[in-house]
Parts: C-alpha cells; sequence; structure tokens
C-alpha cells in the first residue's frame, strides 16, 4: 500500500502516552475509516484500525489487570503484511501534511 492508496481526509492530533493523533483516511477503492489511531513510542510509528471498548453485559468497560480499559477491534486486515503497509502509509501520509505531527 502506498501512500497514493489512500488519502488523509481528516488529522485531529492528540498528544497522550503514545498516541499522536486520529486520522479519517480514504482509500483509493473509496472506502472511508474513521478513527485510525496514529502512535509514536521507542523510535517507532504505526497507525492502527479503529477498535471499540470491551463492554460487560451491563454496558461498563472491561479493565485488564493493569487497569486500564480493554479494546476489541472492529476490523481486520487479511495479514500483517498488508497491516504494515497500510500503517506506513498512513504514517507517511501524515507526515507528509503535517510534518512533525508523529513525532515522540
Amino acid at each position: 500500500m502506498s501512500g497514493a492508496s489512500l488519502e488523509i481526509v481528516e488529522w485531529k492530533p492528540m498528544s497522550r502516552n503514545s498516541l499522536r493523533g486520529f486520522a479519517t483516511v480514504r482509500l483509493r477503492n473509496g472506502l472511508v475509516i474513521k478513527d485510525v489511531t496514529v502512535h509514536a513510542s521507542h523510535g517507532k510509528r504505526w497507525a492502527s484500525l479503529p477498535s471499540k471498548p470491551l463492554v460487560d453485559k451491563d454496558g461498563n468497560a472491561q479493565r485488564g489487570q493493569d487497569g486500564k480499559i480493554r479494546y476489541v477491534p472492529m476490523l481486520e486486515w487479511p495479514s500483517r503484511d498488508v497491516s504494515d503497509r497500510f500503517s506506513e502509509a498512513v504514517v507517511a501520509a501524515i507526515e507528509a501534511a503535517h510534518p512533525g505531527a508523529t513525532a515522540e
């Protein structure tokens, strides 16, 4: 997946822990994916497909042993390779439009 295979429709910066912001991404086929998270940590940058909190039967967010809310993916790529290429293309497109936006 190259930078030309997707477009950043919207970028909302937010710096919290590894999070750098949220992107709305349009793929070449027209599919729009909202709330793609973009992260930076330990010299690495990556983008992840949207996820939602895991909830119990009463609608309360479940937490792991570390106290953090647990999330489940809403979408999934067919392979790690495709996932990595998407991630690299999103980060490159954000950096092209907003230099330094994904820096640690």
